[in-house]
């Protein structure tokens, strides 16, 4: 099966392998221009020509595609019921839609029921995760467009959690912190199980650009200098730095609140943060991070866990 993520800023490809623990071939190319904004394909027909002349160079041949998918538009909720018959339940579904959606017509819905968590074994926890009809519409066509059968569509924050669980990255109190380039996900794990997940309006691209307005250069260029350059904990770079931080502050507030509300909630302690996305190798973030939380921080080392966690989680049915 071939899985894509089709970012802001990259396209990712993954050809899952049976025989391979992780995955097989996988493949970076950029987004072109103006055909994605916060997850909603808006020109899918140049999309559709760049991943066929992708496909085509590098010889893939499978037939079946599933997609993952990142925007702050998604709406995704953790809910705890009663104990109840399974008729009774979907009727407390429809109303709990109804409260978190209330345009709930115009979105394509679904729900799978989660493990309980110690010491809340009498209640039935059920994961409600939704995207507007118009995004979902749009990823159903570009399979057709590249003729591929469509297995499913997924939430980020789901096939993140699916890959860090089968990656064994899941043990403890985890936050996963994926800082994309328009959207930040922060997902919560309890030793492997889901707990929720959250969006925050923030992304990469405003660092980035933050850079390329210091040095006077171009975007690209300010995407190397941000993997290659020490603009935190550097005095000679304090006014970047400043600059910088501030631009992370309001996104450290919304962290801080979604472990307030763990806390809060389970009465737990988050034990550990994973940060992934191109971000989040800015040199210097992860001590901020973790001097900032006083939580310890880690920030993968291998590439392939960089950049293809949530495509691969995508592929993992059934998990």
């Amino acid at each position: 099966m071939l899985g894509i993520e089709i970012g802001n800023f990259n396209i990712k490809l993954l050809v899952g392998e049976k025989k391979n623990k992780f995955f097989g071939k996988r493949l970076i190319i950029n987004t072109p221009s103006n055909v994605i904004t916060n997850g909603k394909i808006i020109d899918i027909n140049s999309l559709a020509d760049v991943i066929n002349e992708t496909l085509k160079r590098n010889n893939i041949k499978e037939k079946q595609v599933c997609f993952t998918i990142s925007s702050s538009n998604n709406i995704i909720r953790d809910l705890e019921l009663p104990l109840m018959k399974e008729e009774e339940i979907e009727k407390a579904l429809y109303y709990e839609i109804e409260q978190y959606i209330p345009d709930y017509e115009n979105y394509v819905i679904d729900y799978r029921y989660l493990p309980n968590i110690a010491e809340k074994n009498k209640t039935i926890r059920v994961l409600i995760a939704s995207s507007p009809k118009d995004i979902i519409e749009k990823y159903v066509k570009l399979a057709e467009m590249l003729k591929l059968k469509l297995e499913a569509i997924d939430i980020y924050s789901n096939s993140i959690y699916k890959a860090c669980k089968k990656m064994n990255l899941a043990e403890g109190i985890v936050s996963v912190v994926d800082i994309g380039a328009v959207v930040t996900n922060a997902t919560v794990i309890n030793n492997g199980n889901y707990i929720f997940s959250r969006s925050i309006e923030f992304g990469g691209n405003k660092i980035t650009q933050i850079i390329a307005n210091a040095f006077n250069i171009d975007f690209q260029a300010a995407e190397e200098y941000k993997r290659s350059k020490k603009f935190i904990g550097e005095e000679n770079y304090k006014d970047i730095e400043d600059t910088i931080l501030l631009s992370f502050s309001e996104m450290f507030q919304q962290l801080s609140r979604i472990f307030d509300f763990y806390y809060a909630t389970y009465h737990k302690n988050i034990q550990k943060i994973i940060m992934l996305g191109g971000t989040s190798k800015l040199l210097g973030l992860r001590e901020y991070v973790e001097d900032y939380f006083r939580i310890p921080t880690f920030v993968t080392e291998t590439e392939d866990y960089l950049y293809f966690l949530p495509v691969y989680g995508c592929l993992l049915r059934g998990e």
